[in-house]
This record gives C-alpha cells, structure tokens and sequence, in this order.
C-alpha cells in the first residue's frame, strides 16, 4: 500500500475482527459498514497493511468520484498491467479476450464484452493468484 502506516488508537474490538478475518483459515468477506466519517477507510487500510505485512498479494482499489459510474474500472483498479500480463496466459483464450477488452487492453479491442465472461474472466485471474497463496481483494467505498 502506497500509504503511510495506518495507526489506529483504540477501536481494538475492530482491529480484533480484522486480525480474525486475516487468521481464517478458508476464503471469507469482511464488511467494513457505518455512517460516514466514523474511520471505515482507516481501518480498510489497517487491514490491508495487515495482509501486506503477512506477505499475502493484496488488490486493493479506492475509487474517485469519477469512477464509480465507470464500467469496469474497478477491475482496472484491482489488476494493473503487470499484474495481468503475469497472470492472463495461465487463463482460458475466451475469457483472456474479454477481459483485455473489457480493460481495454490490446490491439483491436471489442467495442462491447459480454459481463458473465468478464465475471469468469475474474475469478479465473484470482484462482490463479490463489496457486502462489493467499490473495486479498480490498475496494474502499464500494
């Protein structure tokens, strides 16, 4: 994470169920809910710093107003370039295809995709992660 490191003082009953979700020994969700300006973000970080401390692979995205209307930015958010050209050869042709169209990556891009494709597209990419270990996916303000 590009950030500086996230301190929390107190919230120790959110910062224990962070560290539990981190400790799972199996795939889970962690909703981080509340009102605004309540620290939701700072402890999204926190969580994050965590998983990176632990030495897992960590997608994480924070979008700006801009994108949130934006059709698969997400996607582009949570799988760079680099990221992608690791992974994508290891992943079926149809599905490889639509998701460098969908991110508008390539030589002659299709003007549209289909959306299940690109679904499975994604969870082909975050299988693959999964081989090297584990993998958090963290999107700030969904």
């Amino acid at each position: 994470m590009d950030e500086r490191a996230v301190a929390l003082v107190g919230r120790d009953h959110e910062r224990a169920r962070v560290d539990a979700f981190l400790a799972s020994p199996h795939p889970a969700a962690l909703v981080i809910e509340g009102e605004p300006g309540i620290g939701k973000t700072t402890l999204w970080r926190y969580g994050v710093e965590q998983a990176e401390r632990r030495g897992w692979r960590v997608l994480a995205f924070r979008p700006g107003e801009a994108e949130r209307t934006l059709t698969f930015a997400g996607l582009a958010g949570l799988f760079p370039d680099a990221l992608l050209d690791e992974v994508l050869p290891h992943i079926p042709e149809p599905r490889r295809r639509a998701l460098d169209a969908a991110l508008l990556r390539g030589h002659g891009v299709a003007r549209s995709v289909q959306p299940t494709t690109v679904g499975l597209a994604t969870l082909s990419v975050l299988s693959e992660l999964t081989k090297a270990g584990p993998v958090v996916v963290a999107v700030d303000d969904v």
